[in-house]
């Protein structure tokens, strides 16, 4: 008879409990059910498809089965599951500075059968400023954890910083997807979206108040973009690239 010490069942406890966990479906997407992240809080949300609803709302109206999409805050994985399930997008990359979210955006992914999306724990960073590492402060329920230390967190994590132009360039994107608890404030400030065409933000009004709304927008508008009436919903805005006239 084999004897496993107290770790190695734990261990195996542990596996055994999360391949037994039950799955939480919205809109389609499969969501494991574990309690470690899907908080009563998050689960409430999910239940009542409240969770990303203004976010759902408006990506079917926009997206394009051949739209190369990069999601910075991709949370627990359900915007890139829904894109990637639900409408047919063939290549996307979440960018994530939870490392813990990381890992459960992989098991989101497998549980949808996807295996052809890139999650990496980064925090991006517009071009004025040199990558290093940023400190993340972690919250319950997580979709209020962020870069601000302010208000009390449960826990900090140190993530790699890159810059998003590079990001972008990389990965070819025409669409970026952003959800970043405030940060949105002066991401945009003189970065280059080089061949972005559509971007789809999240606004934070109780981050960064009217200022950082119209500081963000302006960026927006400086970089040759515009508000999109048509597809934003709540808080979330889309902005397009606006063609120059032919003279």
């Amino acid at each position: 008879m084999i004897q496993l010490d107290e770790n190695e069942t734990t261990g195996q406890e542990e596996r055994a409990g999360h391949n037994m966990q039950n799955n939480l479906s919205l809109r389609g997407v499969t969501i494991p059910d574990d309690p470690q992240i899907i908080t009563p809080k998050v689960k409430r949300s999910i239940m009542a498809e409240r969770y990303e609803k203004d976010e759902v709302t408006g990506l079917p109206k926009f997206i394009d089965p051949k739209d190369r999409v990069v999601e910075l805050g991709a949370g627990i994985g359900f915007i890139s599951s829904y894109l990637v399930t639900q409408l047919g997008v063939r290549h996307a990359m979440c960018i994530e500075a939870n490392p813990t979210l990381c890992e459960f955006i992989g098991r989101v992914h497998k549980a949808n059968d996807i295996a052809n999306v890139e999650v990496i724990n980064a925090v991006a960073l517009g071009d004025t400023r040199v990558p290093g590492t940023a400190r993340f402060y972690i919250r319950e329920p997580f979709w209020s954890s962020s870069l601000d230390p302010d208000p009390d967190y449960v826990s900090e994590v140190s993530v790699p910083e890159r810059p998003l132009s590079e990001i972008l360039r990389d990965f070819e994107a025409n669409v970026l997807i952003v959800d970043i608890e405030g940060g949105e404030k002066f991401l945009f400030d003189g970065v280059d979206l080089v061949n972005v065409q559509k971007v789809y933000l999240e606004v934070h009004t109780r981050k960064i108040g009217l200022h950082g709304i119209k500081a963000c927008f302006d960026h927006l508008s400086a970089l040759g973009f515009a508000y999109d009436q048509r597809v934003s919903s709540g808080g979330s805005v889309l902005f397009r690239r606006v063609r120059r006239r032919s003279s």
